[in-house]
């Protein structure tokens, strides 16, 4: 199958069906037919067991921890023309970084990679650093346009970014990302690109925002949380790519009334770094770095404390 990312066609193969059916609800209205150009190649093998590591060690390991408290990824080199992806969790991904042609990713991991929407991360993050040779950067965030406004919000796990997001939504705003949010830039300014991807939704956001249970009337909880791919949620009505004028950081405070702050610059920065690069892709770091510190001269930054006024919250966003 391909994947239509924008000008990038991508071939997705596996030797598992389930993985294939996995791509194919990840990407639905996305994929395009199998004759179409391709740039990148991802194969992506499932197995009954982990393959063995690189003997050498690691040049970088992620400080982040899962909530098993199970690091997420290492990094090896292999050679001079490639690194190993070490994802703790249950995949080791091959990715060349030097390829005139269409660059070939291959990878194994096992079955609890499928687990926990981990599947979708081992497959962004294995793309990523092909995906920045070719002027496309990643970003965690949701992302949504309204009347020529692009906001991208960015937070941790539990901040509210995604229960914010849909509240937007829900107010007439347009979808361009869930979590995971191309960003590219198009003579000297930075464009967010609608991005595919999954949407889960927990009961408490439910029970804030009734208004999307009509939406999931036919889905069943998974893990505790409801999971609606992004293109049945907009119907297909994705955002258009558009510079981006503002970022949102949000956080979840026992208050009545939301309210809005300006967020230094330089602070910005800083969170978006953390939030976006890749810090073992030497190559492509100055590149990612003039990118996010053109992004935050181009928008303004503003804290967003959220209290329980859901119904208040969009105006801010329009101030």
């Amino acid at each position: 199958m391909i994947l239509s990312l924008h000008q990038l066609g991508i071939e997705l193969s596996s030797n598992s069906e389930i993985v294939c059916q996995q791509w194919q609800q990840l990407f639905q209205g996305w994929l395009k037919p199998k004759a179409s150009p391709v740039d990148v190649r991802l194969h992506l093998s499932l197995e009954a067991q982990f393959p063995p590591l690189p003997e050498a060690s690691p040049y970088f390991s992620d400080a982040q921890h899962l909530p098993d408290g199970v690091g997420i990824l290492s990094v090896y080199r292999d050679g001079e023309t490639g690194v190993w992806l070490h994802y703790l969790d249950g995949a080791l991904v091959r990715v060349p970084l030097h390829s005139a042609a269409a660059a070939a990713i291959e990878g194994r991991m096992v079955a609890k990679v499928l687990d926990y929407g981990r599947f979708e991360d081992v497959t962004f993050t294995s793309l990523a650093p092909v995906l920045r040779r070719r002027g496309y950067f990643l970003v965690h965030a949701f992302a949504a346009r309204k009347n020529g406004r692009c906001a991208l919000i960015i937070g941790t796990t539990n901040s509210g970014k995604t229960t914010t997001g849909l509240n937007l939504l829900l107010n007439g705003w347009q979808l361009m990302a869930n979590d995971i949010v191309l960003l590219q830039q198009r003579e000297r300014v930075v464009y967010a690109l609608p991005t595919p991807g999954i949407v889960n939704i927990r009961p408490r956001t439910l029970d804030l925002l009734p208004d999307l249970r009509p939406l999931l009337s036919d889905k069943h909880p998974v893990y505790g949380q409801y999971n609606i791919i992004g293109e049945e949620l907009v119907n297909g009505r994705w955002g258009e790519p558009c510079p981006v004028t503002h970022i949102y950081f949000p956080y979840i405070e026992q208050r009545e009334q939301s309210t809005l702050h300006h967020r230094n610059r330089a602070v910005a920065l800083a969170h978006l770094m953390a939030e976006s690069m890749d810090r073992w892709d030497e190559e492509t770091l100055q590149d990612h770095i003039n990118l996010l510190q053109r992004l935050v001269r181009q928008v303004q930054a503003y804290e967003i404390h959220l209290g329980q006024d859901m119904p208040q919250i969009p105006p801010l966003f329009s101030q």
